[in-house]
């Protein structure tokens, strides 16, 4: 997802830029963070104890810890679900600490490292488990010098006997090897805030890749932003044709915020996707950039490896669908909240109108992201991508 919405006029008692950034976050950012795995208890109590947008990253760490200690204590009594939990929570508090607090990148690199460690910790009690997995990629780092390297994931793979389910006699039947999605995080996301969303893939009995591109997570120190995603799909792609346990042929894709233009993006040019999810996307970044808060657009230079704000503006300009929406002939689901601030409905809908394979999902209440309605959304994309790589 992107950066959280910021309300104009958005202020604490103190009434500073520091504060409207803390009270923004307690009034607009709650539906997603629960959404994808914090308690809002956890949220409440961690927002009570923050004044000042500075002691940010440092009290969602000292929420973080209360867990990790709890993981450990679990770990050294015998308890490893206790544990595994406890772990992935104290993850998903270091990536909320880090995830737009750019102004201090030592601390933001420093909970993005303990958000890893951590939910590598917690991965292998999931259900069904979270195996991480390295992509290669060859890529430019910034500056145009070559690199390669590998991309970050999370494989989640259900065994054949637990999908749910047997279809009625006139689909046909899965074969052994699932279909997959591949999951895509936005600007301020990572491949562990995804696994929320991935259960319910998992529940229709499709494996998940969910990854850190680049930009974005784990690559987002050594990568900028690529405005040509199908780059990274296409590696994907490689990557899976080489497995046994799902189904090369029958990959599908989602995107969630910026990841939904990574979605579009990607079902324009990788030949190999069967369908695609687009959720909250833009169809131009720079469309809305004035209106957009100074974190996000913050947030934006720093993991675009620009120089300055015009130069960061610049670069937006180059995440478009222009040229690629009408390109999109396979399956792409546009999904998109009617009350999102941070990417205007406008832009799904003109998406929806110049793609050939688009269909439209607007939800009259939803935010950014639609996290506001999870379950109905979710449930509607995970139903919508087994269709169509099941062929149902």
């Amino acid at each position: 997802m992107d950066a959280a919405e910021s309300p104009p006029g958005a202020a604490s008692a103190a009434g500073t830029a520091q504060d409207e950034r803390v009270a923004a976050a307690l009034a607009h950012w709650a539906p997603r963070f629960v959404a994808n795995g914090t308690d809002y208890p956890d949220f409440v109590a961690t927002l009570s104890r923050i004044t000042r947008w500075d002691d940010w990253c440092r009290e969602w760490g000292s929420t973080a810890q209360s867990y990790e200690r709890l993981a450990q204590r679990a770990e050294d009594e015998g308890h490893p679900v206790t544990a595994g939990g406890a772990w992935r929570r104290a993850a998903l508090c270091w990536h909320w600490g880090k995830y737009v607090f750019v102004d201090h990148p030592d601390e933001m690199r420093a909970a993005h490292d303990r958000t890893v460690d951590c939910y590598r910790r917690g991965a292998g009690t999931l259900t069904p488990p979270a195996q991480r997995v390295e992509i290669p990629y060859a890529a430019r780092r910034a500056g145009g010098a070559p690199a390669s390297m590998a991309l970050a994931g999370y494989l989640r793979v259900p065994p054949a006997a637990q999908r749910p389910g047997e279809p009625p006699p006139h689909r046909p039947l899965p074969a052994s090897q699932p279909p997959v999605v591949i999951m895509v995080p936005g600007l301020d996301s990572v491949k562990e805030e995804l696994q929320a969303t991935a259960d319910y893939f998992l529940d229709r009995g499709l494996a998940t890749l969910a990854i850190d591109g680049p930009g974005q997570g784990e690559a987002e120190y050594e990568l900028p932003i690529e405005p040509a995603y199908e780059k990274v799909a296409a590696a994907v792609a490689d990557f899976l044709g080489r497995r046994t346990d799902i189904d090369p042929g029958r990959i599908g894709l989602m995107g969630v915020s910026l990841g939904g233009y990574y979605a579009a993006r990607c079902a324009a040019y990788e030949p190999r996707l069967r369908a695609a999810v687009a959720l909250a996307g833009p169809y131009r970044f720079d469309l809305d950039w004035d209106t957009r808060p100074p974190q996000s657009r913050a947030t934006f230079q720093h993991r675009s490896g620009a120089g300055s704000p015009e130069e960061a503006r610049q670069r937006a300009a180059a995440l478009t669908l222009e040229q690629a929406a009408p390109e999109i002939t396979i399956p792409l689901l546009v999904v998109h909240g009617q009350l999102d601030r941070m990417v205007l409905p406008q832009q799904a809908e003109r998406l929806a109108a110049e793609a050939p394979g688009a269909e439209l999902a607007m939800y009259p209440r939803g935010n950014h992201g639609v996290t506001n309605q999870p379950y109905e959304s979710r449930s509607m994309m995970a139903d919508w991508l087994a269709g169509h790589l099941n062929g149902f």
